[in-house]
């Protein structure tokens, strides 16, 4: 890397520090939510089945509060990865049933790439259990490329009642 593209990078670093493009979630991700990440996963099960129709996580997820996550608020979200660097987070990646197709390298520079360019970001979600444990539902993979550069993440906290 040359001194320039050194700069270069340390600039787009700072820039990211001011992010503040978080968006909630459209129809379709929250569906696709609910699919994969809600009825695929145990969440179903330690739910009780809180939501059993997708209508009553739509319902969830537009009642849901935006909380901004600080790292100690972060270390109370069960199951977090909390990678500390890109290759951390490649090695993670690579576990992942979606690797190499749907998420790769590629994906991962998208996101570094938006935090830096202060493009839209959704969301991740967050499961607030009713004894008030928390736990990572979908955007992990966000909310550690934020913490890496310094930003604290917008989520969305999807009470289960």
């Amino acid at each position: 890397m040359t001194y320039k593209d050194y700069i270069k990078e340390q600039m787009s670093l700072v820039e990211a520090a001011k992010f503040d493009n978080w968006v909630k979630p459209s129809t379709k991700d929250i569906e696709l939510e609910y699919k994969i990440e809600y009825q695929m996963k145990p969440l179903k099960q330690l739910t009780n089945d809180a939501f059993p129709e997708l209508e009553d996580f739509k319902k969830a997820v537009k009642a849901a509060r935006v909380v901004e996550v600080t790292p100690s608020m972060d270390r109370k979200i069960q199951y977090r990865s909390g990678t500390k660097t890109k290759e951390q987070l490649l090695g993670l990646i690579r576990g992942y049933a979606s690797y190499p197709e749907f998420r790769n390298e590629k994906t991962i520079d998208a996101i570094y790439q938006g935090f830096a360019y202060n493009k839209p970001m959704k969301m991740p979600f967050v499961v607030k259990f009713k004894n008030g444990d928390m736990r990572i539902m979908g955007g992990n993979t966000r909310m550690d490329v934020a913490f890496q550069m310094g930003i604290n993440p917008k989520v969305l906290v999807i009470e289960v009642k």
